[in-house]
């Protein structure tokens, strides 16, 4: 807590909705933020390394005849995909400890984080009532933060998947990106108090996402759930503007008035109508997908 420009209270957390307790706690004040980054790539170096060398230091101090030797071929280039997040390079560090060459640990690391993404947030769950997202948006997230680091957040919110979700519980599309940070999928910067980039929740998730777009099955699955949630949307536009149209029709005059408004509604429906046909195509050569793929 902040007064006067003198920091009072100072809390860390790894809880990006902290602010949320917080401000019910106490509503009067303003609080500040610092986020910390992961380290550089040359501490991350260092930092596993160091790891390794302790561990056999700790062997000689034990009267271990035969010492470990490690493998670090490769090392530089794991650790640029890793990233510096702690709680992974000490992830990477026992596994080379344990006889794994570092592009072999990263390689299974990647795949198991890519498998926790599609079981946390891509795949239906029990409770799914209560999740702020929908699947369409995390794979948006997905496959739009595997081509491009970041993404602007209100660019996101503008996209079908969050403007136009069909999902009663992820109808709020700030809601949902704000779920997801929480759930650690994505990260939220902001400016000015303002959020303003989507990044991946960490560096690891970059290199996990991009194993997910490359797989085509799930590929051909999800984007086959967004164009049917994008189909409906469409479906209902057509249903919107029949009933109005409809609604004309009874009138008891026609007049000029009115004559613009159903002009309006005509290329309404016939917009929505073409989109849905190519939505259809579309969905089509993906089940052919399904169909062929294992």
């Amino acid at each position: 807590m902040v007064q006067n420009n003198v920091c009072h209270v100072i809390f860390l957390t790894s809880d990006t909705a902290y602010s949320k307790p917080l401000s019910k706690a106490m509503p009067d004040r303003v609080f500040r933020t610092i986020s910390l980054d992961d380290l550089s790539t040359d501490v991350a170096k260092k930092f596993v390394v160091s790891r390794l060398q302790d561990d056999r230091r700790l062997e000689a101090e034990a009267g271990e005849k035969q010492l470990s030797q490690f493998n670090l071929a490769g090392l530089d280039k794991c650790i640029e995909t890793l990233g510096g997040r702690l709680t992974d390079l000490e992830f990477l560090s026992r596994r080379i400890k344990a006889g794994q060459r570092p592009q072999q640990a990263v390689d299974e690391i990647v795949e198991e984080s890519a498998t926790d993404i599609v079981k946390m947030f891509l795949l239906p769950r029990t409770g799914e009532a209560d999740r702020t997202w929908s699947a369409e948006q995390a794979w948006h997230l997905v496959k739009s933060l595997a081509e491009s680091p970041s993404l602007r957040y209100h660019q996101v919110l503008l996209c079908p998947a969050f403007a136009s979700s069909t999902t009663p519980s992820a109808a709020s599309g700030e809601a949902a990106l704000e779920a997801l940070a929480s759930a650690e999928l994505i990260a939220l910067k902001s400016r000015q108090g303002r959020p303003q980039q989507i990044r991946a929740g960490k560096p690891l998730y970059q290199a996990a996402f991009a194993r997910l777009v490359g797989d085509q099955v799930l590929r051909a699955k999800m984007e086959l759930a967004v164009r049917g949630e994008m189909a409906k949307v469409e479906a209902r536009a057509i249903d919107a503007a029949e009933t109005e149209l409809a609604l004309l029709g009874s009138l008891p005059r026609q007049t000029g008035e009115t004559a613009g408004r159903a002009t309006y509604l005509l290329a309404k429906l016939d917009a929505a109508q073409r989109k849905i046909t190519d939505l259809e195509r579309e969905m089509g050569a993906l089940k052919k997908v399904l169909n062929e793929e294992y």
